[in-house]
């Protein structure tokens, strides 16, 4: 295995693992999301622009994420 899709691998369970952690957080109190929610979006958009272009789209979803944060993936 080369080692770019190594490393797309590697971002990719990144992500889906701070995705879990925030989602926790969303239902937990005592445990915040947003610290989660945002590092796993960056690592995502590393691992698969494509879907990270796909998920952006939804405006709902483009209300939480901050304007610095959407500048930066566009």
């Amino acid at each position: 295995m080369e080692r770019g899709r190594k490393v797309r691998l590697l971002y990719g369970f990144c992500s889906f693992f701070l995705l879990v952690l925030g989602l926790i957080g969303l239902v937990l109190p005592l445990v915040p999301s947003s610290p989660f929610l945002i590092p796993a979006l960056l690592c995502l958009h590393r691992a698969f622009p494509r879907a990270t272009r796909k998920l952006l789209s939804f405006k709902p979803v483009r209300r939480l994420i901050p304007r610095k944060l959407l500048d930066r993936l566009n």
